[in-house]
Parts: structure tokens; C-alpha cells; sequence
């Protein structure tokens, strides 16, 4: 029989994976993924939301800011998203499009006249198996139906909020 000494100690092997899965989840908790809520960057405008994309967005996207939509200029690199003309306060966006899963696609944020918000969000090209329309995915097609509705998103326009790429 066993002495009861033996199965009260632990066997090397066993104290080698416990201090290997200790090891394990302190890498994944220091190395994880993390969702920055209401991010402020000193670098970002008064009255500003900055968005940064992870990859370069080529198809057209839908931007509601306190759920109003507001159309975008598409020009360049289309990986950072400038919304200006917000009132202090705070606001929420919701970022949606038939061709990208966006993460985070909707947060709270707060600005004032001094200080601007900043996100980063995760962009990853979607196919979806729903009908689409081309002003739904192409930008070309999209500022032509901007226009079909007298909509100039290049227009200057004062106290408005613009949203542009830069």
C-alpha cells in the first residue's frame, strides 16, 4: 500500500505545471486584449472625436453621432476619421457598414473646448450574404447618391459637424 506521506506531497511533475499555468495566465493577463473606454489624448483638438481604424477602410461606412447621421468625406489613406464641430458635453457614436465588423462599434465619450476623444477601433473586412446596394459599398456610388439627395459633404458648412479622413 501507499504511505500516506506520498499522496499528501505533490510530485514534481505536478508542481512543474502548476508554476507553468501560473506562468501561463499572468502572460495572457498582461498580454490580453483590452477595450479602452472614453480614451483622452492631450494630442486630439477641443470639441474633436478621433478615430483610428486598423486597416484602411475602402468601402462606405455609416457614422451616427448622438443618432444623427453624419456623412463622411472619404480622401487619402482613410484610416484615421476626424469629427469636428461637436458641442462640449458628452456624446456617443455609432459606426456601422455592410462591408466591416468594427470593434468597438458604438461607446460613450466626453469632450470639452480644450481637450478632444480618441478611439482605436478594430476594422475587419466582412462579406455579408445580404442584398446590397452599390451606394452601400462603393464611396464612388455613395457620394453620387449624397448628391441625387442635395447632400455636399464637401461643402464647407459652419457650426456643423464634419466628419473627414485624414
Amino acid at each position: 500500500m501507499f504511505p500516506i506521506d506520498a499522496l499528501r506531497q505533490p510530485s514534481k511533475t505536478q508542481t512543474q505545471l502548476a508554476r507553468v499555468a501560473v506562468l501561463a495566465l499572468l502572460l495572457v493577463g498582461l498580454t490580453g486584449c483590452h477595450k479602452y473606454f472614453d480614451v483622452e489624448n492631450e494630442t486630439v483638438p477641443g470639441n474633436t472625436l478621433m478615430l483610428e481604424f486598423s486597416t484602411q477602410i475602402k468601402y462606405v461606412m455609416t457614422l451616427k453621432v448622438n443618432g444623427k447621421e453624419i456623412p463622411v468625406k472619404y480622401s487619402g489613406n482613410n484610416r484615421v476619421l476626424v469629427i469636428d464641430g461637436l458641442p462640449e458635453g458628452t456624446h456617443n457614436f455609432n459606426i456601422h457598414s455592410i462591408s466591416y465588423v468594427f470593434g468597438p462599434e458604438f461607446d460613450n465619450f466626453k469632450i470639452t473646448k480644450d481637450r478632444g476623444a480618441y478611439f482605436f477601433v478594430q476594422a475587419r473586412k466582412y462579406r455579408s450574404g445580404l442584398p446590397k446596394n452599390r451606394s452601400q459599398v462603393s464611396i464612388r456610388a455613395y457620394r453620387r447618391s449624397l448628391r441625387q439627395q442635395g447632400i455636399d459633404p464637401e461643402a464647407p458648412t459652419e457650426g456643423a459637424i464634419v466628419a473627414r479622413f485624414q
